[in-house]
């Protein structure tokens, strides 16, 4: 009988430095030695070496598979919603980000607008209210992710965190999917002279002490010239 073994490596919580830790990205060895506590005290020079390269790696695999996971939700919430784009005068599916920017090119109308903002200003963040029996999407990745990888947490040091502190795949998969979201609402922007904000604009607020926020509600703002006229929507318009 042939026995095959998995090799499971254990890393800490921060294990995957952030998009804004200069240190980290100048200096992966002295990020490691900062923040990875007692389990890095007794590494040699290779064995540190090895640790920096092997973080390097899982980081570019971790984000490698956050992109395909955001561009499967983008599909995903296209065919529920109905969002097609215009392909040599066919309608096409939704795949990824710049076909649902395309889409809104093609008709950028109050239902579609609608539609952009209810996938990605009100599902997500609420998706664990929307569906009780599943994880949040970034648990559900780093679950899916740590078992590809072949890799589980320092039980002792996740016993140490904060029970509202995220672990380090779920940080740099939330980097991700701000980004995603922010290029598309940059894109919408630029291509369509459109704004859209969960706060109330500062010409809508008497004073920003008195402003409360309301939930899952919406601002689209129309750019013309200089100016921005801004009209309150629901995402269940």
């Amino acid at each position: 009988m042939i026995q095959c073994f998995i090799t499971v490596q254990t890393i800490v919580p921060q294990y995957f430095y952030q998009i804004g830790d200069k240190c980290a990205s100048r200096n992966p060895l002295e990020y490691i030695k900062k923040n990875w506590g007692n389990c890095v005290t007794n590494l040699s020079d290779e064995e540190l070496e090895f640790e920096k390269n092997t973080m390097i790696l899982l980081r570019q695999k971790c984000t490698s598979m956050a992109h395909k996971d955001l561009s499967k939700f983008t599909s995903d919430m296209a065919m529920i919603l109905n969002v097609k784009q215009n392909v040599l005068n066919c309608e096409a599916p939704v795949l990824d980000r710049k076909d649902w920017i395309q889409s809104l090119t093609d008709d950028c109308s109050n239902i579609q607008i609608q539609k952009w903002i209810f996938a990605w200003m009100f599902v997500r963040p609420n998706y664990k209210k929307l569906v009780t029996r599943f994880k949040n999407p970034d648990e559900k990745f780093e679950e899916v992710f740590m078992i590809n990888q072949g890799l589980q947490y320092n039980q002792d040091d996740i016993a140490k965190m904060k029970k509202n502190r995220k672990t380090c795949v779920q940080l740099l998969y939330n980097l991700r999917f701000r980004s995603y979201q922010d290029k598309m609402v940059n894109q919408i922007k630029e291509k369509l002279k459109i704004n859209i904000t969960l706060k109330a604009p500062n010409q809508l607020r008497s004073e920003d002490k008195n402003y409360r926020r309301e939930p899952n509600t919406f601002y689209i703002g129309k750019i013309d010239k200089e100016t921005t006229v801004w009209t309150k929507v629901s995402s269940f318009q």
